[in-house]
């Protein structure tokens, strides 16, 4: 939240980092081909890794979790340098740098400048090849997906899958965590093709010689509003009432209080979810009527070249508004 509420701080925090710059590094040249498709496969498992396995509930799993990318993301950051790899390899880099394109504070080369939030949305170099719009449409559906499992209806379509799945003598655990992979897949790979398509129909209904990629690659950058919304929609209840336990941790690190104090938010907090929902969608919405005057020549042309991810955004946030109203649940079969 903080790296697209204020500013990305994490080049400056980030442990792995400061590990690999005391190492000797840059043994080989990163290849240009790779771009930064490890940091979407890397996004993606980790993804999976939370969904899975119980690292916010057992410590143990946690430290494994963490050791499991550490191991990694040192190698590449030893191997390619640590400047290359944490630019384009590694995920959590990548993630804060792309969250960190809608904040209002930018930090570069050593100087801060503030901004109207989204302003480096419109910018060109945010988005230079299609591992970062797959990476983004990752940052969206990944956020979709844990909303989805974790209502009532999802968790009711996942018991229904897994009925329907039933084999005898395969353990319902394996089923249940096949039916969890394959909508994850699925519904990635479904998110990824409306996006790329709406490109495809953005130059047709726009009647320009710009490239269909051109275009996805452009319109890209804007979205990121869109899941820093949803993103916070979904975490900000969760930080508030934590933030007093929060505060007791670091005060005293190695000493956690044996009871940590949580605050019980109003019922009207829970509307705050949608406002955000709603800001991302019209940040993004502007920001992409901003690049598209930015990209094309005429004004008909650019409001043409609109309409397709129009509805691709809208459809977007309907999906989740409509599961911010659904009631919660656990996840089936993964506790």
């Amino acid at each position: 939240m903080i790296a697209y509420l204020a500013v990305n701080v994490w080049p400056i925090v980030n442990p792995w980092r400061a590990i690999s710059s005391l190492l000797p590094s840059g043994f080989r040249d990163y290849p240009l081909s790779w771009q930064r498709w490890p940091a979407v496969v890397g996004l993606l498992l980790l993804v999976w890794v939370e969904l899975v396995f119980p690292v916010s509930t057992v410590p143990a799993v946690l430290a494994t979790a963490i050791l499991c990318y550490s191991i990694p993301t040192l190698i590449g950051a030893i191997l390619f340098g640590h400047e290359t790899w944490f630019a384009n390899g590694d995920p959590l880099s990548v993630l804060f740098r792309l969250f960190g394109a809608v904040a209002p504070v930018q930090y570069d080369n050593g100087a801060l400048s503030v901004q109207l939030p989204g302003s480096d949305l419109t910018d060109p170099a945010v988005v230079t090849d299609t591992s970062d719009v797959a990476f983004i449409i990752a940052l969206i559906w990944e956020l979709t997906y844990s909303g989805f499992i974790t209502t009532t209806t999802g968790a009711a379509a996942i018991e229904s899958l897994v009925a329907l799945s039933l084999i005898s003598g395969v353990s319902t655990k394996i089923i249940a965590v096949t039916v969890y992979m394959t909508l994850f897949i699925s519904g990635y790979v479904a998110f990824f093709g409306a996006y790329w398509y709406a490109s495809k129909f953005s130059r047709r209904s726009a009647e320009t010689y710009i490239t269909s990629r051109t275009i996805a690659l452009r319109f890209a950058p804007p979205l990121l509003a869109i899941a820093a919304g949803y993103h916070l929609a979904h975490y900000a209840g969760l930080f508030v009432s934590l933030s007093p336990a929060l505060g007791m941790v670091l005060s005293s690190p190695l000493s956690p209080p044996a009871n940590p104090m949580v605050l019980s938010l109003p019922s009207w907090f829970d509307a705050s979810s949608i406002v955000f929902v709603l800001v991302g969608h019209l940040l993004a919405i502007w920001t992409a009527h901003v690049m598209a005057y930015d990209l094309f020549p005429s004004r008909i042309t650019a409001v043409r070249s609109q309409y397709p991810f129009i509805v691709v955004m809208i459809g977007y946030t309907v999906i989740s508004l409509w599961i911010l109203s659904v009631p919660g649940a656990t996840p089936p079969y993964l506790s």
